[in-house]
């Protein structure tokens, strides 16, 4: 009696298993399908305005990127390439998940021309991701970079990196090549374009406060950093605030920040690093 119920148990048992992994694959392919219709696109074009073409292997590298953290380098929300054929301007369709974007974002586009790994285009201004008319499209200008093509092409001096809105990287204090502080972290600073803000990290603390510039002139106000204490840094971190407090102009030369005090010293040297 019992050999005759154990295969309809048994056929009761795979029956349920099947309905069971049927419902899981249609799950699985739905969400897939849902996951894809959720994705938006950024529709837009890059050009240059100098008269030269590019070489058969070059690539164009777009980025969306969330750059509201004054202290650290961007967060890249989606990326695409394209080879680029012809002249330009070249199209591009950036896909982008709405689920990864954060209310206190601020979403920027980067777009960079490269030659077996060499940078030869760059834009030098940052780029809104969203605003104006939902349906208009981006357009993007690079500008030429210092990179030389392998083909060994003429190279053209960087231009020079926006003073705001740049990852920093502190590399002298008064004629001394700066140190990395603690945890093995690099001092840094970043200017926002919006507030007229700074913040960084300057060796043990992290700080933050206001700036003022007018052209050339360049002042901090009274800066604002937590209070930790660490085995690393500490001297160099108090030489370098204490400096910032002294600034009162800059100058940029392609990537390198140079910040003078009253007396027309050159106290600090920064390095804009890319994101």
């Amino acid at each position: 009696m019992s050999n005759k119920r154990m295969p309809r148990c048994l056929t009761f048992s795979r029956a349920v298993w099947l309905f069971v992994f049927a419902c899981v694959v249609a799950e699985v392919a739905y969400g897939e399908d849902a996951d894809m219709s959720d994705m938006k696109t950024i529709e837009g074009s890059i050009w240059y305005r100098e008269r030269m073409a590019l070489p058969p292997n070059a690539e164009i590298r777009v980025f969306l990127e969330d750059v509201a953290r004054m202290d650290a380098p961007s967060d890249v929300i989606a990326t695409t390439s394209i080879l680029p054929q012809g002249g330009p301007p070249w199209a591009f369709s950036l896909a982008y998940d709405p689920r990864k974007l954060q209310d206190r974002g601020r979403y920027v586009l980067r777009a960079r021309i490269e030659v077996e790994g060499v940078l030869m285009f760059i834009n030098t201004r940052q780029i809104p991701a969203f605003g104006g008319n939902a349906d208009s499209r981006v357009e993007i200008l690079v500008s030429r970079a210092g990179g030389r093509p392998p083909d060994g092409g003429a190279s053209a001096p960087v231009p020079d990196v926006s003073l705001t809105d740049t990852y920093w990287k502190l590399t002298e204090i008064e004629g001394q090549a700066a140190t990395l502080g603690a945890g093995q972290r690099e001092p840094h600073m970043v200017l926002t374009s919006e507030g007229a803000r700074v913040g960084g990290f300057s060796g043990c603390n992290r700080f933050t406060g206001q700036y003022e510039r007018n052209e050339s002139q360049l002042g901090f106000r009274p800066l604002a950093s937590t209070r930790m204490a660490c085995l690393e840094g500490m001297d160099q971190e108090q030489r370098f605030l204490q400096l910032l407090a002294t600034t009162t102009r800059f100058t940029i030369h392609g990537d390198s920040l140079a910040l003078y005090s009253g007396d027309e010293r050159l106290i600090l040297r920064f390095k804009g690093v890319a994101q």
